[in-house]
């Protein structure tokens, strides 16, 4: 494993959500593992397509999970991503950002996937 990689994820959040739950931790991880890269997908679908309006709305879905697993990195980039779709403007500066957001999350799922075991 590398050691230079920046630790995109920071489960403080969720463990205070949890209220020492590990079954909601656990749950959690497995939710975000499964659903992000169907949501990400999704964003590159509505990319492709030039539907601004659901590129917006499964932004806007995706906001909370990456507050709850603690990856600040996105807050901001997914932040711009629905304002630019909801706005149509800086629509050439979007395939960078979705990019972004598919680089980050691919290494959060396997920090998580590698994390989650300590919750079992």
């Amino acid at each position: 494993m590398e050691t230079n990689k920046i630790k995109q994820t920071d489960l403080t959040y969720l463990k205070e959500l949890s209220n020492g739950s590990n079954e909601f931790i656990v749950e959690m991880i497995t939710v975000f593992v499964e659903q992000t890269p169907l949501e990400i997908a999704n964003m590159e679908k509505h990319l492709a397509a030039g539907d601004w309006k659901s590129l917006r709305a499964t932004a806007h879905k995706m906001k909370p999970s990456f507050s709850f697993m603690g990856i600040k990195e996105l807050e901001g980039v997914i932040k711009t991503i629905e304002d630019y779709a909801a706005n149509e403007k800086n629509l050439d500066l979007l395939p960078g950002l979705i990019l972004k957001v598919k680089e980050v999350c691919t290494q959060a799922i396997e920090e998580l996937v590698q994390e989650k075991p300590q919750f079992l």
